[in-house]
């Protein structure tokens, strides 16, 4: 990593809660994407402002976003993008969404960054040093340290997830665990320590990345659905260090 990457990171984390909030409580232009999703003007906005940021600060690093076609870089490093992770909740008025933000150097994620602004919080780690959580607008003066939770009884665990309940994989954990369906993203109550595991399934690999640094420093670890750590396979499962392995064992 560069010295100011995280400095960089939080530039980009700001410019895109400024646009994002500036249309947000509104009605918000959208359109659907090949895939049925929706993409709206407030999506495409916060794309293209950060990466113009990136194209000018990081000119030989590559760019992978949600909304426009990847950037090669020649550096052997990729910034990755989701300008809006929650894009239907952002359109209602609702909490739940942020920016995803992740920097990638010789195939490994070392520096992962998610905001949640109608929440005020910004989570962030980079490999080695932690994980951590602050206001939004004061991010490094009053930051605190990510713990994961540290149970590890398989059948008393809480965990959530993203997916149709109708996966088969959501129902092999509801019935292994003490399943809870939330409305609003459970990644920030997965990343403060009030839920043991969650089981993202659906997602892409902008969806993904900022969670591997985050979940490795705050002491837990990430699994794909073959039991590796592919962040391309739509399926991620995301456990503190106690359950990592029996909750793999379900899907082996």
């Amino acid at each position: 990593m560069k010295p100011d990457d995280l400095t960089l990171a939080f530039e980009l984390a700001a410019d895109a809660t400024a646009i994002a909030m500036s249309w947000s409580g509104g009605e918000v232009p959208h359109t659907l994407k090949e895939d049925g999703s929706p993409v709206t003007e407030g999506d495409l906005e916060v794309n293209h402002a950060l990466v113009e940021v990136l194209a000018e600060s990081r000119p030989d690093d590559g760019v992978l976003s949600e909304e426009v076609p990847e950037i090669t870089g020649t550096s052997g490093r990729r910034w990755i993008i989701d300008p809006i992770d929650g894009t239907r909740s952002f359109m209602k008025g609702r909490p739940g969404w942020g920016t995803h933000i992740a920097l990638e150097a010789d195939g490994e994620i070392v520096l992962g960054m998610i905001t949640r602004p109608e929440d005020d919080q910004i989570f962030w780690a980079v490999r080695g040093t932690g994980a951590f959580r602050a206001p939004l607008e004061t991010p490094q003066d009053q930051s605190h340290r990510l713990h994961l939770s540290s149970g590890a009884d398989l059948a008393a665990a809480t965990v959530s997830g993203y997916g149709d309940m109708g996966d088969p994989d959501l129902a092999i954990l509801a019935m292994a665990t003490t399943f809870e369906r939330r409305v609003i993203s459970p990644i920030p109550d997965f990343l403060n320590g009030d839920l043991d595991a969650l089981l993202l399934i659906g997602g892409k690999v902008w969806d993904f990345a900022p969670l591997v640094p985050l979940v490795r420093e705050a002491g837990g670890d990430i699994r794909s659905r073959d039991g590796g750590s592919a962040l391309d396979e739509n399926w991620l499962l995301c456990s503190n260090a106690g359950l990592v392995e029996p909750l793999s064992a379900l899907y082996a």
